[in-house]
């Protein structure tokens, strides 16, 4: 197996010379918006960047999700390499955070930063998991951001330490397998029900150089043996032939009771979105979770991970409950508005968060306080934080998790375009949606895009995948046959919907489109 390693090496770094030949000076111009979680946001940026009818506006290679009552997306575009390098400089410093742009109830940062072509793993194997901390949404208390903090440093670790390999995927909040129901254990019985949309656990997936067995069993005992002891439920990818992802082999079961301190069952008040932003490198997740550690009044109540054109960006929404520090999301946000504005401010993710949680009286726990600034794989990355916002409980309504994805060919509009179809296809199968204390609205109006990520992959295509969270009472609309259940009959009708929407827009060079509820139905190309 070994004998493999110098062989993808040799071909990673050709044709890494080759996108450094073909676009020497290029560098990434991101966006990142900082938002309230609401519907249709996203399909906000879509029209935006359609509207403005430039290609520089339109976000391609995208990530979006939701939780909490905060939202983030960030968008990518590639810059046209003919500046020159002084130049370039010169308008790109990256000491000082970047000021943010208020927009609607968010922030809106733009910022630029060097890719790192020699981070390929389109073709790679991956370790993919899954851990929940709860089985059912909860009141999120600080128990939870303790737990998803030191979990997410436990995954980082094993991904950097044990597999050398980076972190290309990470989720949290994440939707549970499907419930499997038999009747004493008959497979004829066999009944797969919709499982939690959107519940305290942590999905990842780590790229594999070595995807044998032996290295495959030591990842998975290493998360085992923690979930065990924390009472944790563990479930890994199905990498049996014919499986795809949203096929998991459970593991380990979650414990159904465990005692919560009492110091740490106080609900969480205030949340902060930050989102870092840098070179993908193996063990950055890891070096960003290691020093939130230091803080024991910071925890991690979502995240979301990904490489876009080749940069790593890491969202983390962060509790910041203190018994002492006044930290709420009035005076947080004042502070940040200050630091951006003072020049001494740097926007290195150790630099900036320590300088905020000093300012917010937000201690290091002694036994870290004094050691030497070592360079790790994020010391160079950049740091865009707030506004915080007032936690929201969680919505009193079932939700039904409903997956889509779609592959076309390149082109600008290879993301804005199949989503403004499916905004349409929503009102048009659902016009009308009626909630207890909410005025009739259409589908499109109500249904949230908990998880979305675009990418464009080898100058050619583009693939798309994400999941909506739609109420359970839409159902009621669709009866059902007696033979699909109604939420595949939902499904059925808006994947009709949206390819006549797209026909009608005249979006050529779709080769794929799925809508299910099942994340294992989806076509087979889409990504993981």
């Amino acid at each position: 197996m070994n004998r493999r390693l110098p062989t993808r090496n040799v071909a990673d770094l050709a044709r890494a010379g080759f996108e450094i030949a073909r676009q020497p000076l290029t560098k990434v111009d991101f966006e990142v918006h900082h938002i309230a979680d609401r519907a249709g946001y996203l399909r906000k940026l879509a029209r935006l960047g359609q509207e403005q009818g430039e290609a520089d506006a339109v976000f391609l290679e995208t990530l979006s999700s939701g939780a909490n009552g905060g939202g983030v997306a960030i968008g990518t575009h590639t810059r046209n390499p003919v500046e020159s390098v002084a130049a370039l400089e010169q308008r790109d410093g990256h000491n000082r955070p970047a000021r943010p742009e208020q927009d609607d109830g968010g922030w809106i940062f733009h910022q630029t930063a060097w890719p790192n072509p020699t981070f390929i793993y389109e073709s790679a194997r991956t370790f993919e998991g899954l851990i929940a901390i709860d089985l059912a949404p909860s009141k999120l208390t600080k128990w939870h951001g303790k737990a998803v903090r030191n979990l997410m440093q436990a995954v980082s670790e094993a991904a950097a330490n044990l597999a050398g390999a980076p972190l290309l995927t990470l989720q949290c909040p994440a939707q549970l397998p499907p419930s499997v129901k038999t009747r004493n254990h008959d497979l004829r019985t066999r009944k797969e029900m919709p499982s939690v949309c959107s519940a305290p656990a942590i999905r990842f997936s780590i790229a594999l150089n070595d995807s044998s067995a032996e290295r495959r069993f030591l990842l998975s005992d290493r998360i085992r043996r923690l979930c065990d002891e924390r009472g944790y439920g563990f479930w890994i990818a199905d990498t049996r032939p014919a499986h795809r992802p949203g096929n998991w082999f459970e593991v380990c079961r979650p414990a159904k009771t465990r005692p919560i301190p009492p110091e740490d069952s106080a609900t969480v008040a205030t949340c902060l979105p930050v989102t870092c932003a840098g070179p993908a490198r193996v063990g950055s997740t890891h070096a960003i979770v290691r020093f939130l550690r230091r803080y024991p009044g910071v925890g991690v109540v979502s995240c979301s991970g990904t490489s876009l054109a080749d940069v790593a960006f890491v969202h983390l929404q962060l509790s910041i409950d203190d018994a002492v520090a006044d930290v709420s999301a009035e005076r947080v946000n004042k502070i940040l508005l200050k630091l951006s504005a003072e020049n001494s401010v740097q926007a290195r993710p150790r630099e900036f968060l320590r300088d905020l949680f000093g300012r917010l009286g937000l201690r290091a726990d002694r036994r870290d306080r004094g050691q030497p600034r070592q360079t790790d794989p994020a010391s160079d990355y950049q740091t865009f934080v707030g506004p915080a916002f007032d936690y929201r409980d969680p919505s009193p309504f079932d939700w039904v998790g409903l997956w889509f994805s779609w592959q076309i060919a390149r082109k600008d509009d290879g993301l804005s375009g199949p989503i403004e179809c499916l905004y349409r296809a929503l009102e048009r199968v659902v016009p009308s949606v009626a909630l207890a204390g909410i005025p009739p609205r259409p589908l499109s109006e109500v249904a949230s895009t908990e998880y979305l990520v675009c990418r464009a992959t080898e100058q050619s295509v583009v693939r798309g995948k994400g999941k909506l969270a739609v109420p359970r009472p839409v159902l009621a609309q669709f009866g059902g046959n007696g033979t699909e259940a109604p939420v595949s009959e939902l499904c059925v009708a808006l994947e009709e919907a949206w390819r006549s929407e797209l026909a009608m827009s005249n979006i050529t060079g779709l080769s794929e489109l799925t809508v299910a509820w099942r994340e294992s139905w989806l076509g087979h190309y889409t990504i993981t």
